[in-house]
């Protein structure tokens, strides 16, 4: 992410150029990437559930030894069946007093997936959410269309999202990104409405390009 961050023409005017440093180390709460004057962290928006139905339904990729790698099926068991809460489709249905009312111990299961993305959403730090899904149309369109299909579906879902973060995190800046058309779109909070600010090449990031040729379609990218 931040080496797709350093390619965002957006981001390298926001400081003045100078490229961020991914922190490995953030054992005193340092955000994910760091200039001289900027900041800002990474945080998945998705449910829990369904980043682990992802996880259990994904084939697998085991390196048994240099230069050896096998591909193959997820671990969930043929047939047997797992249940997971969509991320948009939860958070479409509340309200910003409905958010606000879910507490983080609360027992009910779509509640409780929720409370972890409010927990994120909270966080007090210039704010880059990563919405893990690599968006498509059954229709064809344009790059600009399907961008602008994309902007008003996160208003319209995520809008509320935007307004919780706003009234819990006031000051500090929030961006939504996800993958369309193997490009990196950005998206901030203007105050009113997600507006995209800009899109990257994915394959601009040097350890994506490394990992889809060395891991992606089960090795045949060569």
């Amino acid at each position: 992410m931040t080496e797709l961050l350093n390619c965002s023409t957006f981001f390298m005017d926001k400081t003045m150029r100078e490229k961020f440093c991914w922190s490995e180390k953030q054992d005193r709460g340092e955000c994910d990437a760091t200039t001289t004057f900027y900041s800002i962290d990474y945080k998945l928006l998705a449910t829990k559930s369904s980043l682990q139905a992802k996880r259990e339904t994904s084939g697998s990729i085991t390196k048994i030894r240099e230069g050896a790698i096998a591909f193959g099926i997820g671990r969930l068991p043929v047939g047997e069946k797992f249940t997971y809460i969509r991320t948009v489709s939860v958070l479409r249905e509340y309200s910003l007093e409905g958010l606000e009312s879910i507490s983080d111990d609360s027992k009910d299961v779509i509640e409780k997936n929720i409370s972890v993305i409010l927990k994120n959403v909270r966080t007090k730090k210039n704010l880059l959410l990563f919405y893990p899904y690599i968006m498509s149309f059954s229709e064809p369109h344009t790059f600009t269309k399907g961008c602008k299909s994309i902007e008003n579906a996160f208003n319209e879902d995520l809008g509320q999202i935007r307004l919780y973060r706003e009234r819990y995190a006031p000051n500090f800046e929030t961006y939504i990104c996800t993958i369309y058309e193997e490009k990196l779109l950005i998206f901030e909070d203007d105050g009113k409405q997600w507006v995209l600010r800009d899109s990257v090449d994915i394959m601009s990031s040097k350890t994506y390009r490394y990992l889809y040729y060395s891991y992606g379609n089960n090795g045949f990218n060569y």
